[in-house]
């Protein structure tokens, strides 16, 4: 069996980002660093910065959903048209009701 201290593997967790360095003979955690969440690292000067760049995402995509709005809108009415064309010739159906089956 190896002695404690040989062999040492370093693991870095996927969740948190956090690194733990372990003693695989002994089965130990022998050291955990703290992952760097950038949040926490972040300065006010920083902070005009990142707050106009949400501002640009936020925007830009607001951008996004009224030109597909608009897409929409416009297909809707195009649809509508064709169909009004279509029905032009044809006379107004009579709505089919329960009693009329019996």
């Amino acid at each position: 069996m190896a002695e404690s201290g040989e062999t040492a593997v370093q693991v870095t967790c996927p969740c948190c980002g956090s690194t733990l360095f372990i003693d695989a003979g002994a089965g130990v955690v022998k050291e955990w660093k703290e992952a760097k969440d950038p949040r926490k690292s972040a300065d006010l000067k920083d902070a005009e910065k990142l707050l106009a760049d949400e501002k640009a995402r936020v925007e830009a995509r607001y951008q996004e959903i009224v030109k597909t709005d608009k897409e929409k809108v416009a297909t809707m009415e195009k649809k509508f048209k064709e169909f009004m064309e279509k029905s032009q010739g044809e006379p107004a159906k009579r709505p089919l009701r329960d009693v009329d089956l019996d």
